[in-house]
């Protein structure tokens, strides 16, 4: 007795298999792509920006990589509708195909596990290995179509994207919230261990401190306007010593991308007339209330170190970096090449000469108080210079003194726009 009737296939049943056909194989690619996408080195990124103008699929991969959560949305949204087509085309030839009352567990066995294996080996297994293993060369021939889907899927890629976007936020920030009462209980076990203590003060902080508390200002940020000659970008980024700066049209309210140093070194020796406008990455955009937590997260997630600061209105405020968010726990990192200038000079055992542009948040902890010491008199301001007018409601003058929050300020040097200099008695 037969355990398995056989039918002979249909029209139907043979278009059937002929798409599923092309299902199989679109999952293949679409699984490639993703590992080809995502296992990309560093060194991957320099090849394909250098020769981005010559291979066209490498232009329209680094677009997409640009907003990575959103090719990932997009490769997840096809990847799900061609894998429910399979099985349903899958189950559709068996049942056209074979009879499977007398054994039913034949049938299941067929229907569920051969289709599953068949869908994770030449659906997914392999193609992910492929792309693993060359991911340069496979993001050549996927790029084009993959583009093509990455543009017709955008309002739904989009929709997702940012939904997960908010919910990962919202995690972090609960987390952040969640753990404030064990470090709490870790400072009072610390008491006497002063470094260890002064870092979990940080960390306790972290979660309450915003982007706009810590940014450099947008009046002490270094930019270059797009209509800069190459002469003139390159003797800027030498004299800055910056290893990123933005590039704005016209003002620096409208900020067209991000250039980075290493991506200019390929082409130093340039003539003066050299398109180095080409080599500009994507801002990143984030508003002055975003917490260091969900930044840093961000950060992460897009793997870039520096953002732009825009107000309520859209305009720029000013600009941050990953180094900015990590000194907010670790303290001041220095680098061989940070030559930034020193916002202070101790003058007496408890006098001190601070830059007026210096955070009110890195005041405090040069001075050795809580970065929450002077919010009951600091009303908006950001910046020691922001707190002087504050208080006095006017420019103030050279050798003007006021008490601020017990601490004793008087006016060093002033100019006709700005505070420069001021000597804080504490």
């Amino acid at each position: 007795m037969l355990l398995v009737q056989l039918y002979a296939p249909t029209l139907g049943v043979a278009l059937a298999m002929l798409v599923l056909g092309l299902l199989l194989l679109t999952s293949a690619f679409i699984s490639g792509a993703e590992a080809a996408a995502f296992s990309l080195k560093p060194a991957d990124y320099d090849d394909m920006r250098r020769d981005e103008e010559r291979v066209q699929s490498y232009k329209l991969s680094l677009q997409m990589l640009a907003n990575q959560n959103r090719l990932l949305a997009t490769i997840l949204i096809t990847n799900n509708l061609v894998n429910i087509g399979i099985v349903i085309l899958s189950a559709f030839i068996t049942d056209g195909l074979f009879s499977f009352e007398d054994s039913p567990v034949l049938g299941f066995v067929v229907q569920v596990v051969l289709i599953t294996f068949l869908i994770l080996l030449f659906g997914e297994v392999l193609p992910k290995l492929l792309g693993t293993a060359k991911p340069l060369l496979y993001l050549q021939y996927v790029a084009r179509p993959l583009y093509s889907l990455y543009v017709v899927l955008k309002p739904f890629s989009l929709l997702m994207a940012g939904t997960v976007s908010r919910i990962n936020e919202h995690m972090a920030q609960r987390e952040s919230s969640l753990s404030m009462e064990d470090l709490g209980d870790a400072l009072e076990i610390t008491k006497g261990q002063i470094e260890d203590q002064a870092m979990l003060k940080r960390i306790v902080d972290y979660g309450s401190i915003e982007v706009s508390e810590i940014m450099k200002p947008r009046i002490d940020a270094v930019g270059v306007d797009i209509d800069e000659d190459y002469a003139t970008l390159k003797a800027l980024m030498l004299e800055s010593g910056y290893s990123r700066i933005p590039a704005y049209r016209e003002s620096f309210d409208k900020v067209e991308g991000v250039l980075y140093i290493k991506d200019l070194l390929p082409y130093i020796d340039r003539g003066n007339d050299f398109d180095w406008v080409r080599l500009l990455r994507p801002a990143m955009f984030v508003p002055e209330n975003k917490r260091l937590g969900a930044l840093f997260y961000e950060f992460q997630q897009e793997r870039i170190h520096f953002a732009v600061v825009v107000d309520e209105y859209g305009g720029t405020s000013g600009i941050v970096t990953l180094e900015d968010v990590l000194e907010e726990v670790f303290g001041e990192i220095q680098d061989e090449s940070d030559d930034r200038e020193r916002l202070y000079t101790r003058i007496g055992e408890r006098a001190i000469r601070f830059e007026a542009k210096i955070q009110i948040n890195d005041l405090c902890k040069v001075l050795g108080l809580s970065i929450h010491a002077l919010d009951e008199v600091r009303g908006e301001s950001e910046t020691l210079a922001g707190l002087v007018l504050e208080q006095l409601g006017r420019f103030p003058t050279r050798g003007e003194e006021l008490e601020v929050g017990g601490l004793k300020l008087k006016v060093v040097e002033v100019n006709k726009r700005r505070i420069e200099i001021i000597r804080v008695d504490y």
